[in-house]
């Protein structure tokens, strides 16, 4: 083979670019979401239809690669969104805490992101169709190596944690993708730095936004997956990482022998179907991640070699830009109506994966109909230092893993904390779970009753807070789904949990579904302790159907003694859904203590009374307090209590 002005002669380089942009690129779109929601939404009052207005804006830069190419030349767009990407990524971690810069930073690294795969694409065109295999197998990489850190920090991407290790860890993935970048810029001669790609060839890579938000929401989401297969972060990480290397070796094979549309389209409407079930067993859902992301990348090379087909116009980049500016309009699309369905009465969210997988195939179709040259897989004779390096880091996941044990209670009082996490935003919009841990760390608690707990939400940052926490605390936990199954309640104990129970409160077409946990404590004493964890409805107009959440509550404790319901019950105490509390026999921990005015929300402007602990008339509440940290949106509550 002619290596002259190949870039295969660095495998390294060759692969490192695309899969070292696409890591820092991906933990760039992590950040964007939830800064988007929290800085402009919470923080700004921007709504959800300005925010999404915004997010549309911004990937709409993606039609803006053809007009950049020709104001300062390819070569220099190359460089530039590169090292847009890096450099961007870069600053949040040597900036730490200041969300609103985080959020400028995350646009400008999104734009660069979304220019990068036009221009790289127009380069590699002219320079054999090899070249356009080893971008396609650096694109899954990059995905692989998204697992693989992702894994490492236990779902909590390592750009919102400050450290010194963290810091280098991102200046030596920056400077690798700097080399790379140097060395492929090195062999792309500037008379032929880029090729357009006929319309028919190029419009198939549109399917990349709708494939990206695949990978993010569930493929790439080791929340998200272990929040449905109810698997531990050990187990989810070694399937994930399982599933992005077959990936990788049917690229290979698809790539020296291509894929018959037979076979793709039934291969495709299996993920679709699998994708339909909303709770899949964890059988089920190993099937979805492993068969799915081998489709997904079958796809990925077929649509990659249809747009290295066909004679092509040089020094233009103009049909590649269409079709990328178009993924990424989808790609928004599809996150923005995807959890625009919890505030906005839309359509079942559930709907939108099967579709964005039915466009993938579609792609895939059209791209397995052309007649693209079939090449010898690229063989990377390193890569078993590769392999080693993924199973080591797999090993030290299981070994470092704590399964928290719960210790005996010595009997006596139990320090209660009750605490709504608002998905471990803290008020200014960063994601701080360390600050969280530490503020329920500050009371001591025996048992927590958490409230907002998000298990791969791409717009809350992705991070599994519940198994997060678990490590952190090392407290046992129960976890109580009430949307999606994987956003929604838990109860943290040091002491034994002899039972358990997670219900769903009415009504049943709320937007976002509210529930409860029932738990009894092992205290040491004749009787358990009975905790009751919830959340209610929110809205401001809401009262009546929080009346029917008091109802259904009540309902089901009937009367057991040592009880405690805890939790944002998103209602002051002088309306008629607090009073129900009282009628009852129930006793208000504030009011008992005689904390004035004992508000509760906002923690930076506390004005009003949501969090509560409400306890039977045979329980003592004592040394209760309101703890101010700002950590979240809301302000924790704190109470020992005993038996009469």
């Amino acid at each position: 083979m002619n290596t002259k002005n190949n870039l295969l002669t660095n495998p390294w380089a060759a692969v490192g670019l695309p899969a070292l942009t696409i890591l820092l690129g991906v933990q760039l779109l992590r950040a964007l979401f939830p800064l988007l929601l929290y800085v402009l939404g919470d923080r700004m009052g921007w709504t959800a239809v300005g925010i999404g207005a915004l997010a549309f804006i911004v990937f709409t830069a993606g039609f803006l690669a053809e007009f950049l190419r020709r104001f300062v030349g390819a070569r220099v767009l190359l460089l530039v969104t590169v090292l847009g990407v890096g450099i961007t990524r870069l600053a949040l971690q040597l900036w730490p805490n200041a969300p609103l810069a985080y959020l400028i930073l995350c646009i400008v690294g999104a734009i660069c992101f979304v220019l990068f795969f036009p221009v790289y694409l127009a380069a590699l065109r002219p320079h054999g169709q090899q070249n356009i295999v080893t971008f396609a197998y650096g694109l899954q990489v990059g995905f692989v190596l998204v697992v693989f850190f992702n894994g490492l920090y236990n779902s909590y991407e390592f750009n919102w944690q400050s450290g010194w290790l963290n810091t280098l860890l991102a200046i030596v993935l920056v400077l690798l993708q700097m080399g790379s970048l140097a060395f492929v810029m090195n062999k792309l001669p500037p008379a032929a730095v880029d090729q357009d790609a006929p319309f028919r060839q190029a419009l198939p890579w549109g399917m990349f936004g709708p494939l990206l938000f695949l990978q993010l929401l569930a493929f790439l989401n080791l929340a998200q997956l272990s929040a449905v297969g109810g698997w531990q972060l050990p187990l989810t990480m070694a399937l994930a990482l399982l599933a992005g290397l077959s990936g990788l070796g049917v690229m290979g094979y698809v790539a020296a022998r291509g894929c018959h549309w037979l076979v793709l389209l039934g291969s495709g409407l299996v993920v679709m179907a699998l994708a339909w079930f909303g709770e899949m067993s964890p059988l089920v859902t190993a099937v979805y991640l492993i068969f799915g992301q081998m489709v997904l990348a079958t796809i990925l090379i077929l649509v990659l070699l249809n747009v290295r087909h066909g004679e092509g116009r040089a020094h233009t980049i103009r049909n590649i830009t269409i079709a990328n500016g178009i993924g990424w309009i989808l790609f928004v699309i599809f996150i923005f109506l995807y959890y625009a369905g919890y505030t906005l009465p839309l359509f079942p969210n559930t709907v939108l994966p099967p579709i964005a997988i039915l466009l993938v195939v579609l792609a895939g179709l059209v791209a397995s109909l052309a007649a693209a040259e079939r090449q010898a897989p690229v063989v990377f004779r390193s890569g078993l230092v590769v392999a080693l390096v993924l199973l080591a880091a797999v090993v030290f996941k299981w070994v470092t893993w704590e399964t928290a044990v719960s210790i005996p209670a010595p009997g006596g009082p139990v320090r209660m904390l009750v605490y709504n996490l608002h998905n471990g935003v803290n008020p200014w919009g960063q994601l701080d779970l360390e600050a969280i841990a530490l503020t329920i760390e500050s009371e001591n608690p025996d048992v927590v009753a958490l409230q907002e707990v998000s298990r791969g939400w791409i717009v809350n940052g992705s991070a599994d807070m519940l198994q997060w926490l678990g490590q952190r605390l090392g407290m046992p936990y129960v976890w109580g789904a009430t949307e999606s199954g994987n956003w929604g309640n838990a109860v943290f104990s040091r002491y034994p949990i002899l039972a358990s129970e997670v219900h769903a409160l009415p009504p049943d077409d709320l937007l976002l579904h509210r529930g409860f946990i029932f738990v009894e404590v092992d205290i040491n004493e004749a009787d358990p302790l009975r905790l009751i964890n919830t959340h209610y409805h929110h809205l401001d107009d809401g009262s009546a159907i929080r009346v029917e959440q008091t109802e259904a509550l009540l309902g089901f404790w009937n009367g057991r003694a040592h009880t405690l319901i805890m939790g944002d019950l998103n209602a002051t105490p002088t309306t008629p859904e607090m009073q129900m509390f009282r009628d009852a026999g129930f006793t208000d921990a504030i009011d008992a203590a005689g904390i004035v005015p004992g508000y509760t929300y906002s923690s930076t402007d506390p004005n009003r009374r949501l969090d509560y602990i409400w306890y039977t008339a045979d329980v003592t509440a004592a040394d209760v307090v309101i703890n101010p940290s700002t950590a979240s949106d809301h302000l924790g509550v704190a109470a020992t209590v005993g038996k009469r």
